[in-house]
């Protein structure tokens, strides 16, 4: 399972195993750190 993210902005790049409901909750996640995420 693997989800990869544009960080500015946040967007969904590619997705594979993950259904709707999950990947609403990773972009979520990605979201609200995604300050901290562009730090390191």
């Amino acid at each position: 399972m693997v989800a990869k993210f544009w960080l500015d902005p946040v967007a969904l790049q590619n997705a594979g195993g993950f259904n709707r409901t999950e990947l609403n909750k990773i972009t979520d996640l990605v979201d609200v750190n995604r300050k901290v995420l562009l730090e390191r």
